[in-house]
């Protein structure tokens, strides 16, 4: 029987029709691909918001390890290049979306991911409309309410206020849901 760090240590299966690895259900690399695509939502990863990822402890939360979240965010942007293109965005269809939704089961793993979620696209200072449509959705698809027991955190301090200048990490593309 494989343990769970032996298969995690494996690489993932692509299948034909589907342009994004899958991971295994509930694994960190399946968590930590969410909040890789909250980074990407907006079109550009932000300084702050990967300051919020240290902030948050999100990397302890998503039990996996700083250079194998940025494994996933690497493998994430690879797979993104089979995606279709649309204004200057790759597109993500609503079954694509949740079939990504649908890899984290328990609920209290949901409802600690959309607090990451809502942690990491609001620490810039701006919820831009990606953001919002992917927070939504993944509300939605795992039927939670704002009031499911969704921690409220303070944001990450040295956040920028609206109106000052943005520091940009370098990205590729963004990531549109809306299709």
């Amino acid at each position: 029987m494989m343990t769970l760090q032996a298969r995690e240590s494996l690489s993932p299966i692509n299948y034909p029709g589907r342009p994004l690895r899958m991971y295994p259900v509930d694994s960190p690399r399946a968590k930590a691909r969410l909040i890789v695509l909250a980074l990407l939502a907006d079109g550009r990863v932000d300084a702050s918001e990967l300051d919020g990822l240290a902030k948050y402890r999100a990397f302890d939360e998503l039990g996996i390890t700083r250079d194998d979240f940025f494994r996933v965010l690497y493998d994430f942007c690879a797979d993104a290049a089979g995606l279709p293109e649309g204004s200057g965005n790759y597109l993500m269809s609503p079954a694509l979306l949740e079939s990504l939704f649908a890899e984290v089961c328990g609920s209290a793993e949901r409802r600690k991911l959309a607090r990451l979620i809502f942690d990491v696209i609001r620490s810039d200072g701006h919820l831009a409309e990606g953001e919002v449509r992917l927070f939504w959705k993944a509300l939605d698809t795992w039927r939670l309410r704002l009031d499911d027991g969704i921690e409220y955190r303070p944001r990450a301090a040295g956040h920028r206020q609206r109106g000052q200048q943005r520091q940009q990490a370098p990205t590729h593309r963004g990531i549109r849901t809306d299709q």
